[in-house]
């Protein structure tokens, strides 16, 4: 047998754990030698998976086994041993990651934990983790960025952990600090901006609420409240009267 042909157990593997949902996050972070390690055990594992597959219908279904080589063989491919098994290892692979990503989608991944939202657990930091949280419990997030600006805002995406430097939210209102003393003064309000573009969205579908923010520039971020907010403000006016 030519032994080259085993290269196809770890592509499957490799392409296993860079395109299903599930296992792309962790491993496009991984080392290269780990990533080769693990493609060629799932490769491995998955091709032991369909070869006793294929042993299991040999004995069910004596007749089908050989008439498939039979007529595979007339292509004018040079026999090898478990040839057409490796390319069906291959196929199957291949399709069978592509369906899995597309049902799982569909059905909205069975209530389990989004890919996403798995991998922001696992491997995001803190302020992947504040995002992800104001987005699931759809809390406002207060951002304050290195130039002093501050954005008051809500998160709908959860973007995969460290695939990118930037972060969005859709501003509700947004100041800045004092230079010195720090204090917190709101100048912008977008609300009735929010409203008019929820109104007559197909109207605006090119304008884009989104505020694009680069996770360098954060210097703080946490949950915002209203009510925590205004009986903070009161208690500083009183404090200077």
């Amino acid at each position: 047998m030519n032994f080259s042909l085993w290269f196809l157990p770890l592509i499957c593997g490799y392409y296993f754990l860079s395109r299903y949902v599930y296992k792309k996050y962790k491993y496009s972070r991984l080392e290269t030698q780990r990533l080769v390690f693990d493609s060629f055990i799932y490769g491995a594992f998955i091709f032991i998976v369909i070869y006793f597959f294929r042993i299991i219908v040999e004995l069910v279904f004596p007749e089908i086994i050989p008439k498939l080589y039979k007529n595979l063989y007339k292509l004018p491919i040079e026999n090898h041993s478990l040839l057409w098994t490796l390319i069906l290892n291959f196929l199957i692979v291949v399709f069978g990651v592509k369906i899995l990503n597309v049902i799982l989608k569909r059905f909205d991944y069975f209530n389990f934990q989004t890919p996403v939202e798995k991998a922001v657990d696992k491997f995001g930091d803190e302020l992947e983790l504040l995002f992800k949280r104001a987005a699931k419990e759809e809390n406002l997030l207060q951002v304050t960025l290195k130039n002093n600006k501050v954005y008051v805002g809500f998160v709908e995406y959860i973007p995969p952990p460290k695939e990118s430097n930037y972060l969005k939210i859709i501003p509700l209102i947004s100041g800045f600090r004092n230079n010195d003393t720090k204090e917190l003064e709101f100048t912008t309000d977008y609300y009735n901006a929010i409203l008019l573009y929820q109104s007559e969205e197909s109207k605006y579908d090119n304008f884009q609420m989104d505020i694009t923010l680069k996770q360098d520039e954060i210097l703080t971020a946490n949950i915002f409240d209203f009510d925590v907010y205004k009986a903070f403000y009161k208690n500083e006016n009183l404090s200077k009267t």
